[in-house]
């Protein structure tokens, strides 16, 4: 019994020494599972709520990125916003500028302010929060709106090309009948249900605009026919539109330098029609120039987009410049207008200063 109660005690007093160190090894087991349990669950929330650092795609929309877009956009809208402003200004004001050539240049700066003074603003808020601005809702009208004014930016060239090339090259009255006041409302009403048309296959499954990687309201990747639209609709149009423009060109100047020749022959150098003749020419060499400056801004990106689509070869560094290129045309326009047609900027000039009427100008050109 002695025995017993011996070796229960030494037991007891054995089992009460090992207590506090099962004790401890057990806390510090308990707290090695807590810290690993609190490190998973952290992992697991930085993937949840950032998954963004895991995607490839989303790393080619840095934050400098954002700024630098955003920034430039501002400014974009703004100094877009007030010159196709004064464009349009002008042509209301002055009757001087009324005239049927000019009413192509309105409309092209009536498409091209709708970007600068509502999608620019949008598409800035909207690279800046992260998603469309207006909601998903709204995100394929914006992008419906962006192609629709690329297309009237392309109509109005050819139909300025078009009006150069009878000006110079029919008579006075097939002129005044195929762009009279109201034949001119007509063919840019015309160049607007086009363009109207040419947009609406993606509304009928053909396309689909929306909320895409480069966080714009554009054409979406995912769409599997997207990129036959973009080769087939707006990749066609854009290059059908500069093949038209420079054969109507290049046949001005094949009339125009048939009839050096001729008046050479004759010696007819005192021809009244001669100094005509180079006043036209003039304003034709000035309206070409502002296409091809149109076209140095807009065709990389074009072409670059309509190949894009289809293999993805380019880095994102290229698609911003060449997309920035592109969003500088509807900037350059007015200043173009100002810089080239003497017109525009006499009516600039009446503008800045709040004269009612366009100053009189001997000699002023009148088409």
């Amino acid at each position: 019994m002695a025995s017993s109660m011996i070796l229960f005690a030494l037991a007891n007093s054995q089992a009460t020494a090992e207590a506090p160190t099962t004790a401890v090894y057990k806390g510090i087991y308990d707290e090695e599972l807590d810290i690993i349990d609190n490190v998973t669950m952290a992992n697991q929330t930085v993937t949840s709520v950032n998954p963004a650092l895991l995607n490839s795609e989303n790393k080619t929309s840095p934050g400098y990125g954002v700024v630098i877009s955003s920034t430039v956009t501002g400014i974009f809208s703004a100094v877009g916003t007030i010159g196709n402003g004064m464009v349009i200004t002008a042509f209301c004001t002055y009757r001087q500028v009324r005239t049927s050539a000019n009413s192509f240049i309105l409309s092209i700066s009536i498409s091209d302010i709708i970007i600068t003074g509502f999608q620019y603003p949008v598409g800035m808020a909207s690279s800046i929060i992260g998603a469309p601005s207006l909601g998903h809702a709204m995100c394929p009208i914006l992008g419906a709106l962006f192609f629709f004014s690329i297309y009237v930016s392309s109509s109005s060239m050819v139909l300025i090309a078009f009006n150069r090339y009878i000006h110079i090259t029919m008579s006075t009255d097939t002129y005044r009948k195929l762009f009279s006041p109201f034949m001119s409302f007509l063919w840019i009403l015309l160049s607007w249900v086009v363009s109207g048309l040419l947009v609406a296959p993606a509304f009928l499954g053909y396309d689909e605009f929306g909320w895409n990687k480069n966080r714009i309201c554009s054409v979406m990747e995912g769409s599997p026919y997207s990129p036959q639209y973009v080769s087939n609709i707006f990749g066609a149009f854009y290059w059908l539109v500069f093949c038209v423009v420079v054969c109507l060109y290049v046949r001005i100047y094949l009339f125009v330098k048939k009839s050096v020749v001729t008046m050479a022959a004759n010696q007819n150098v005192a021809n009244p029609g001669q100094y005509v003749s180079k006043r036209m020419l003039k304003q034709t060499k000035h309206m070409f120039i502002i296409f091809s400056i149109f076209t140095v801004c807009t065709a990389p990106g074009v072409l670059f987009f309509s190949i894009n689509v289809h293999v993805d070869f380019l880095p994102f560094a290229a698609i911003v410049v060449s997309f920035t290129l592109y969003r500088l045309k509807y900037v350059l326009n007015p200043f173009l207008y100002a810089w080239k047609l003497p017109l525009f900027r006499r009516a600039f000039k009446a503008l800045i200063r709040c004269k009612r009427q366009l100053p009189f100008q001997a000699g002023a050109p009148v088409n």
